[in-house]
């Protein structure tokens, strides 16, 4: 991936900001809050360039710590989440990496857009993962093979996000050869690592969401 331009979206949610989540976003280009995931840049040791949103769920002592942040204000009444008008501004500026930087708990119906808008974004050609400090998250696109830096005993779950997905995996105690997952059941659930784990995605729509920085 050399000669791509990598930026983090810091989103609301919790973040558990130790030191190995900190080294897994070293090396970003370009660092983006979006509203409320503002507050995790002290945490993380990172320097904002640039608050998109609202600004509904900021606070004022949050906004005093970067006094000179530059600020893309959008109104309240508007068709987007703040995380797609953060992931267009980091698109616009040339990103072609993006790390999306919680997101990943709290309101379940703001998890799930997390999902299905990294997903979407993914799938358009732009490289994306979701990371919290707690679990990863990484969208596969149709034909996409996917390395994962599991330890063994580590456990993982593959979701299709589509009516069906045809994946398949290896380095795993349930190893899957070109099997088809559905929305409506569990194979791909809670599987668990016995070393590095490779995951192709065939066919479908495919979110893998394993523990750990990522």
């Amino acid at each position: 991936m050399s000669g791509r331009r990598r930026a983090l979206v810091l989103v609301g949610g919790a973040v558990h900001a130790d030191d190995d989540l900190r080294a897994a976003l070293v090396g970003a280009d370009l660092v983006i809050a979006a509203d409320g995931g503002l507050r995790h840049a002290l945490a993380l040791g990172l320097t904002p360039d640039l608050l998109v949103g609202d600004l509904d769920s900021v606070d004022g002592e949050t906004l005093a710590a970067h006094p000179n942040l530059a600020v893309e204000r959008h109104p309240t009444a508007k068709d987007a989440l703040d995380l797609e008008l953060a992931l267009d501004a980091a698109v616009a500026r040339g990103a072609t990496r993006i790390t999306v930087v919680g997101g990943l708990s709290g309101r379940l119906d703001q998890t799930l857009a997390t999902v299905f808008v990294v997903q979407a974004r993914h799938a358009a050609g732009n490289v994306l993962e979701v990371l919290d400090g707690r679990r990863a998250l990484w969208p596969l696109r149709p034909g996409e093979t996917r390395e994962l830096p599991l330890r063994a005993g580590e456990r993982f779950s593959l979701l299709a996000l589509d009516r069906e997905a045809r994946v398949s995996v290896a380095g795993a105690r349930y190893p899957l050869n070109e099997a088809t997952l559905t929305r409506a059941l569990g194979l791909g659930v809670s599987n668990v690592a016995t070393g590095p784990v490779r995951v192709v995605a065939h066919a479908g729509a495919v979110v893998v969401v394993a523990p750990g920085p990522g």
